[in-house]
């Protein structure tokens, strides 16, 4: 009891106060008052210190919480701003930062000339952050100066702005582009920067000139001047002109408009070209009986009738009708400017007389398309330009233009030609394939006997007599197939040498090929000139020729042999004669120039060529054919066949048999010397390649 201080003690009827001090030990009596009894409760009452003591604990802890949760938040603004205003939480402002709690704020700053802040911000969980606010600039205004004082279109950014005042008012702050435009004047183009914030700026423009002086007149004077549409005045004048191409159209009433254009720059004086203007122009109608004449005023051709034209007025010239077959008619006429004048004219057959004499009588005679009866007559017709033709069954049709004179008979003949007559007449003499070869032309009409007689010194069994009469005419070539045209068709092709000796000069003949590879370049050269080939090809074989065919071939036996031997009505023995030995000249054989590679040789005779001579090198036979009895042995066209006895009825036009094993090989070479070999008669038979074996080609003619 003696240590609680103030105790408040309460009774059932009374309450005693006992009051203990510390520095007393007195007691002293309380006033009695009777029980109740009731429980007496003792209430300690807390000192006020404890309460303060209390709070300021409670506030430390507080603080420390806030110190630990608070984040450093540095705010600034661009331009800096010393008037900040922020709401939404506490906050503690130190010397260069703020404490504040995460969460959302408000952000309330001014600045002079820049629109008031006021942004919402968050302060996030980080310890350190640093926000800043940009402050917008308040819009300026810009004051413009243009020279010379006229009325502008101003265009700012693009977009037309009203002027007040020659003020452009409340421009954003920042970069623009301004553009300044007048007629007459050059477009001003210029960027510039607002500064904003409510400033106003100004902008000197002067305006550039866009035109120059033009003088312009015309001849005659007085005639209206549209450019662009627009009536500038009449001549002479004196105007500005913009810059550029322009153009000018000059009007004046009876005359033709007409238009000039000139260059024009910008503050320089020009003058236009004079403008002549000429006078309308005439109209002329004209009609005719018969229609389609053909009308002429003066040089100029206008056409056929009926027909309108222009023609050049106020002059007198002469007008010409005139068509073939009618009479021409001439006036002089004159037709005023501006003015139509119209004419009709009737125009006279003009006719001629002709007399045609024709062989045979019998043949007809057409005129255009028209048929005139029997040829031999004298026939009145229109002068003019006309298209005749004579026929008859069996001859060649005849076609020619006439003019008849109306002022003289003319005679006409004509010895019209049989079908056969006029097909030789069209067929040239030579011709030239694709790849050069010459081919001459022969159109034999004869019966002769191939092969040699028994007695014969040399002759061999398979030379049997034959009876043979060729009547289709075919090509022939001079010569044989050189190395040269050879390539064209297989561009590899060899003809290999000889001990050294080569054959491969582009003018020798062409040698060590099979016959089909001889059959394939006569197909291949018949398709470079479009031609239907002769020989049909599979898998490496021929199996059928064409006989009818105008592509080229191998020359068939009896060709050959009728081209070699047959001479005025007789077959020779030798190209040079009946004798050995050979006559100068006579070809390239088996001689002393080949010996050194050679076995049996004419010892007798020298033709300077070990091996091949190049094509031509010798003279030609009577039908004028080089190298038929010597230089290289030739590839035939004919399969190889041996007949027995002679024949009374004669082979017309033979190719050879449709197949067989070999083919005939004719003709003397480089290699061969003997008796045998050299006569024209020699037969030979293969199918393998040599280098003494080429071949010439031939084709009939249609």
């Amino acid at each position: 009891m003696n240590k609680l201080l103030n105790d408040k003690v309460e009774t059932d009827g009374a309450t005693a106060t006992e009051s203990i001090h510390a520095d007393s030990n007195t007691i002293v009596a309380a006033a009695f008052s009777p029980s109740t009894g009731k429980v007496i409760k003792v209430v300690k009452r807390r000192q006020p210190v404890f309460y303060l003591l209390a709070t300021l604990l409670f506030s430390a802890v507080v603080i420390l919480w806030y110190l630990v949760s608070a984040k450093s938040v540095v705010i600034t603004t661009e331009p800096t701003s010393h008037e900040m205003i922020i709401t939404g939480g506490l906050y503690f402002k130190m010397s260069d930062h703020l404490l504040m709690l995460s969460g959302e704020y408000q952000f309330k700053s001014h600045a002079v000339g820049y629109h008031p802040l006021d942004e919402k911000f968050i302060v996030a969980e980080e310890q350190n952050q640093h926000l800043n606010f940009d402050f917008k600039k308040l819009p300026g205004h810009l004051k413009l100066a243009i020279q010379p004082d006229i009325d502008v279109e101003v265009l700012l950014d693009n977009q037309p702005v009203q002027l007040q005042d020659n003020i452009i008012k409340n421009l954003a702050a920042g970069q623009h582009q301004i553009s300044v435009l007048s007629e007459k004047y050059f477009t001003y183009h210029n960027d510039l920067v607002i500064g904003g914030m409510e400033k106003t700026q100004n902008l000197t423009i002067n305006l550039l000139p866009a035109w120059g002086k033009v003088s312009i007149n015309s001849e005659p004077i007085g005639a209206q001047v549209y450019h662009n549409d627009k009536l500038l005045g009449s001549t002479p004048l004196y105007v500005d002109i913009l810059q550029g191409e322009q153009n000018f159209l000059f009007k004046k009433t009876g005359y033709q408009q007409t238009e000039r254009e000139l260059s024009v720059v910008a503050g320089a004086d020009h003058s236009l070209a004079l403008a002549k203007l000429f006078k309308l122009m005439g109209k002329l109608s004209i009609s005719s009986v018969p229609a389609g004449i053909s009308v002429t005023y003066g040089e100029q051709y206008l056409g056929v009738t009926p027909i309108t034209a222009e023609v050049k007025p106020n002059i007198k010239q002469a007008l010409l009708l005139f068509k073939d077959g009618y009479q021409s008619q001439s006036v002089d006429l004159l037709v005023p400017s501006g003015a139509k004048v119209a004419k009709n004219f009737t125009l006279q057959l003009d006719v001629g007389v002709i007399k045609f004499n024709v062989s045979p009588e019998d043949a007809l005679l057409y005129i255009g398309d028209r048929l005139m009866g029997r040829a031999n007559k004298s026939v009145t017709i229109a002068v003019k330009q006309q298209k005749i033709r004579i026929e008859k069954e069996g001859y060649a049709s005849y076609q020619s233009n006439i003019l008849p004179n109306s002022s003289m008979e003319q005679v006409f003949s004509v010895q019209l030609k049989t079908i056969e007559q006029a097909k030789w007449e069209n067929i040239k003499e030579i011709i030239v394939s694709a790849t050069g070869s010459k081919l001459k032309l022969f159109k034999p009409d004869d019966t002769f006997i191939m092969g040699a007689s028994r007695r014969e010194q040399g002759r061999r069994a398979n030379e049997v007599k034959r009876t043979i009469h060729l009547s289709k005419a075919f090509y022939l070539g001079f010569t044989e197939v050189t190395n040269k045209e050879f390539r064209q068709f297989h561009k590899d092709h060899s003809s290999g040498h000889v001990k050294g000796n080569s054959l491969n000069g582009l003018a020798q003949p062409a040698v060590k090929m099979t016959w089909l590879q001889a059959a394939q370049y006569c197909n291949w050269l018949s398709e470079q000139e479009k031609l239907t080939k002769v020989y049909q090809i599979v898998d490496d074989k021929v199996t059928h020729f064409n006989e009818q065919a105008n592509g080229y071939r191998l020359p068939t036996e009896a060709e050959w042999a009728w081209i070699a031997r047959y001479s005025d009505g007789k077959m020779l023995k030798y190209s040079w004669g009946k004798n050995l030995p050979p006559k100068k000249n006579a070809g390239n054989i088996a001689d002393i120039a080949g010996a050194p590679i050679l076995g049996y040789i004419q010892a007798t005779y020298n033709d300077s060529f070990i091996t091949t001579a190049p094509v031509a090198s010798f003279s030609t036979n009577k039908k004028g054919i080089f190298d038929l009895s010597g230089n290289a042995a030739e590839w035939i066209h004919d399969f190889y066949q041996i007949k027995t006895g002679l024949s009374l009825a004669a082979e017309k036009d033979p190719m050879g048999p449709i197949t067989g094993d070999y083919h005939v090989i004719r003709g003397a070479s480089w290699a061969y010397g003997s008796r045998t070999q050299l006569r024209l008669s020699f037969r030979d038979y293969g199918n393998d390649k040599r280098n003494d074996l080429g071949f010439r080609i031939a084709r009939y003619a249609q």
